[in-house]
């Protein structure tokens, strides 16, 4: 078992995998300079430009890139255990078991709300249904969408998080003191968090029939083609036409629901609910479509590509900026500077992927989660 050539991969999947972790970053970087309260709540942000801001994170960004980002991940394990020569299972099995290690040092290390270990926990019961039928995997992975919205709906999540957790604007300050205080602290309440992070949230809070489902939904969209760019243009207006009358619901009913009446709550969370997975499926079909047909989009591309590389570092940068290992930032920017940041470190991935991959045929974390996957040293450097 080796990895695959460049001349092997999909153009369409590093494109949009490309997007999507540089769409993430644009939200979580409000997580890193602030803390969870200011994620989650865009009215503790002062401002004009705020409201404008967080309006259209929410409509475009909130949800659509990390679902896409996931069905990815699903769609990834499907190629390597369904292809003409499929990866051998043993050698899935180690890629995980490495990436849950990877995950792990990530979450307690630089961020608290690291999701390659998710993926990766996942990744073992989406194994098996790898080579499913398009069909099949569509039938379970709806089913495991719906039950994970019954569980989000009916199943309350523990009420003591811990501080790095806590959604409240009392708490701020406390976040603060942390991210700006020595290193063992902020270590210290990242262990703190981890267990609420994976225990809570992730096993009892039912990330994970969320996670394996959209998993699935993305094995059956690489399957029928529709993330390979094999389908005509009318097949993708078809599919975007599908995603944004689902992801419209948002828009027509809840403006007039009660989020107090137990029947308009519910239908409320479905609104939700159909805005992230339209709005997911409105931007795969764009930019799959345009990849497919005029576009190659070769510095998204290489920025998919090495994606793991770029997400560690989105949160090293993070680190970097806000905390007090580098500039101390931490609650001090407006919401419009942590969107020029944004766009600077977005500029920073596009040219440096292009001109790593030049000279390498992985990117740096890439290169070495694939030595350890396959057990034998990798070669990175291009050439004889």
């Amino acid at each position: 078992s080796r990895p695959i050539k460049a001349r092997q991969r999909f153009n369409s999947l590093d494109v949009l995998r490309g997007v999507a972790v540089l769409a993430i970053f644009a939200v979580n970087i409000k997580m890193m300079a602030n803390g969870f309260n200011h994620y989650r709540d865009i009215s503790l942000w002062e401002g004009e430009a705020a409201p404008l801001i967080g309006l259209l994170q929410s409509r475009l960004i909130d949800g659509k890139f990390l679902t896409i980002f996931t069905a990815l991940f699903g769609a990834g394990l499907a190629l390597l255990l369904d292809r003409d020569k499929s990866v051998a299972l043993g050698t899935v099995v180690r890629r995980l078991l490495w990436l849950t290690l990877f995950g792990a040092i990530h979450l307690i290390f630089l961020r608290e709300g690291d999701i390659l270990i998710w993926y990766a926990l996942a990744g073992f019961i989406a194994v098996p249904f790898a080579r499913l039928s398009v069909r099949s995997l569509f039938v379970i992975g709806i089913c495991l969408q719906v039950a994970a919205f019954l569980y989000y709906t009916y199943i309350p999540t523990s009420e003591t998080a811990p501080v790095l957790w806590l959604n409240t604007p009392e708490v701020h300050e406390e976040v603060k003191t942390i991210m700006l205080g020595p290193i063992s602290g902020q270590i210290s309440a990242r262990i703190e968090a981890a267990s609420y992070y994976m225990l809570d949230l992730f096993f009892l809070g039912g990330v994970w029939i969320d996670t394996l489902g959209t998993m699935l939904l993305g094995m059956a969209l690489l399957k029928n083609g529709f993330l390979t760019g094999k389908l005509s243009l009318k097949g993708y207006i078809l599919w975007g036409a599908v995603g944004l009358t689902v992801a419209s619901v948002y828009y027509v009913w809840r403006p007039y629901l009660d989020a107090e009446d137990t029947v308009q709550g519910l239908i409320r969370n479905i609104t939700g609910y159909s805005h992230r997975f339209g709005g997911a499926l409105v931007w795969s079909a764009l930019i799959i479509a345009a990849v497919s047909k005029v576009w190659k989009g070769r510095w998204l591309a290489a920025v998919g590509r090495t994606a793991f590389t770029v997400y560690i570092m989105q949160s090293v940068i993070g680190l970097l900026l806000f905390s007090s290992l580098g500039l101390s930032l931490f609650g001090q920017l407006s919401l419009i500077q942590l969107m020029g940041i944004t766009v600077v470190t977005w500029a920073f991935f596009l040219c440096g992927a292009p001109l790593w991959l030049r000279y390498f045929r992985f990117g740096p974390l890439e290169w070495i989660w694939r030595s350890l996957t396959y057990r034998k040293v990798q070669r990175l450097r291009k050439g004889p």
